[in-house]
């Protein structure tokens, strides 16, 4: 017998239980009150946890002071950091939602250097960020978070770090798949062995992404997002105009025997069911959806909506808020 799955299973997810298959992923932060969380995002977080989301990803936490996306999101060196994060973890966990810490950089300023690229970093610089990534982890754990979500898609440091095209080193961080992501899988083996985290890595699509991939299991990696450098509102589409980016997460789920997240690119129970029941994809993530309405999924399980209402305008990617402005122009 057939079992079929949907949308709203209870799963494992690695280590973690699920209460469904979607997975909020965060973006930015515009609702911040002189650097920490204002009433509007402990609200948005309860709103997400009670509305049948399975997994909950923050909006990006920003390693370093300074770096470009500092005023859209939050900072892990902020003195409120852990306090606050303990009372928003605390509202996911009594709806038994697990969350993750979305933690990365963009702009590498270590030991009094600024915007080093990747082919200039030294030993002491590598060693340097490993640690910066340890001590933010240590905080996330005290604050309650189930996990970390590394950065290491779009356009964040670690993105350029295990590009090719990036990473011209001729050193033991640069060359092979293997070099070019040893400064990654050193640290997320000192993150396994040194806290309970669930550690999950959000990477793009790339020529050798199975390698990637497998590699990162190997290590320790719980489990995978797939994304691109670009907006999912531009994922190119083949010629049966479907997102290519599905045929290759379902590649990589069958290579691998962690979780892997489709990152974006459907809006509508009808599709997604479709999908986790012809490939090996089980989970899907959103974000634009869940910044127009954080309570939708409960209309799509009681069947008064099937699709977003979402329109895909991408102004809340391009303005760098965490709220929509197509609602907001409508309550004008």
């Amino acid at each position: 017998m057939i079992i079929m799955k949907d949308i709203f299973d209870e799963c494992n997810f690695r280590d973690l239980k699920l209460n469904s298959r979607i997975v909020r992923t965060g973006l930015w932060e515009s609702q911040k009150e002189m650097g920490g969380l204002s009433p509007e995002i402990f609200l948005r977080y309860e709103r997400l946890a009670k509305n049948h989301v399975g997994l909950i990803v923050t909006e990006l936490i920003s390693m370093y002071p300074h770096d470009r996306f500092s005023d859209y999101s939050h900072s892990i060196n902020n003195p409120k950091f852990i306090k606050e994060f303990k009372y928003l973890t605390s509202i996911a966990h009594q709806q038994n939602v697990p969350i993750l810490a979305q933690l990365g950089f963009v702009n590498c300023n270590v030991n009094g250097k600024q915007n080093i690229v990747v082919n200039d970093l030294e030993m002491e610089d590598i060693r340097q960020i490993q640690s910066d990534f340890i001590v933010a982890a240590k905080k996330i754990s005290f604050a309650g978070f189930d996990g970390i979500q590394l950065a290491m898609g779009n356009n964040y440091f670690l993105s350029k770090v295990m590009d090719s095209k990036e990473n011209k080193r001729k050193d033991d961080y640069g060359g092979s798949t293997l070099n070019r992501l040893r400064m990654i899988l050193e640290l997320i083996k000192v993150l396994k062995a040194n806290t309970d985290l669930h550690i999950s890595c959000r990477i793009n699509v790339q020529e050798d992404i199975l390698e990637i991939a497998q590699l990162l299991e190997k290590v320790g990696s719980d489990s995978l997002q797939i994304t691109k450098p670009s907006s999912p509102q531009y994922f190119r589409k083949d010629s049966d105009n479907k997102n290519i980016l599905f045929d290759i997460t379902d590649e990589i789920s069958k290579a691998v025997d962690i979780p892997v997240i489709l990152g974006g690119g459907l809006s509508d129970m009808k599709s997604i069911n479709e999908l986790i029941n012809s490939t090996d994809i089980d989970f899907v993530s959103m974000q634009r959806p869940f910044v127009y309405n954080p309570t939708f999924l409960s209309q799509w399980k009681d069947g008064t909506e099937v699709e977003s209402l979402c329109n895909t305008c991408n102004n809340c990617y391009w303005k760098k808020t965490s709220t929509c402005h197509i609602i907001h122009e409508d309550e004008e």
